[in-house]
């Protein structure tokens, strides 16, 4: 049995986390069960389920070392974290916003995130075997008319993509280890210099909240703790009825 799974999952979670999580996790790695569909993937006809550690994502990208691996957000966790970010707004309303999900796996917060009525929504995703599971979800999915029709996923490292023009709201599921934070980090508070436009950041389960604490020129505008429904904790594979989230704004000289 590999322990790279074990330290992916103390390194993303900590050690602060329940007991039983950490039962969860070594019978993952010593007895595979089936994996359980969300009922998410049942309504909707689409496959976003799962959980993918790094070792079975690797794509040969020098950043495949800081990956996290794969778990879709619970839905009441993202529309809890959207409602979150919506009363920071200020000066600008969501139809200026446009959507990025940094590490956007199989789309379901793409999905999510068109029932609001954002500029764009853009998902970002190293993984081809992803991106590819993404799109063929958002063919069915836009087969209904939604608020925000732009969606789109672009394949590659999410550092290398320019940030769209105008307002920009980031979403960020713990999905990265600590080193590859601090350069997005450092990419944003860059890019915040040149712009007038805010950059918004909302970080589940935000496990290096403390890099962007002391990163000068990021604001932290909320930070709560967002209960699951029901349905969402009967279906997390590690048995989470709760995470945190924190929304931050990045700005720059211009602002």
């Amino acid at each position: 049995m590999s322990l790279a799974p074990l330290r992916q999952w103390f390194r993303a979670r900590g050690f602060a986390e329940s007991f039983s999580r950490l039962v969860a996790a070594i019978h993952e790695q010593i007895s595979p069960r089936p994996q359980r569909t969300h009922p998410f993937d049942r309504r909707h006809g689409v496959d976003t389920s799962g959980l993918l550690y790094p070792e079975s994502l690797a794509t040969g990208h020098p950043n495949d070392l800081y990956s996290e691996g794969y778990y879709a957000t619970a839905p009441s966790l993202f529309h809890g974290a959207l409602v979150m970010w919506q009363g920071t707004l200020s000066g600008f309303s969501v139809e200026e916003y446009t959507f990025v999900d940094l590490g956007c796996g199989k789309g379901r917060v793409l999905m999510m995130a068109s029932e609001y009525a954002f500029r764009a929504i853009v998902g970002l995703e190293l993984s081809a075997e992803l991106a590819k599971v993404a799109r063929k979800n958002l063919v069915k999915w836009t087969r209904t008319v939604r608020a925000c029709s732009a969606v789109s996923v672009v394949e590659g490292d999410m550092l290398g993509q320019p940030l769209p023009q105008g307002p920009v709201v980031l979403f960020l599921f713990n999905s990265f280890e600590r080193e590859m934070v601090a350069r997005l980090v450092a990419s944003l508070t860059e890019a915040a210099v040149t712009r007038s436009a805010p950059i918004d950041l909302v970080y589940i389960h935000p496990e290096h909240d403390n890099l962007l604490r002391q990163t000068a020129g990021v604001q932290l505008l909320a930070n709560e703790n967002i209960p699951f429904s029901a349905e969402d904790a009967a279906a997390d594979a590690f048995g989470v009825d709760v995470d945190q989230c924190c929304v931050y704004r990045i700005a720059g000289r211009m602002q």
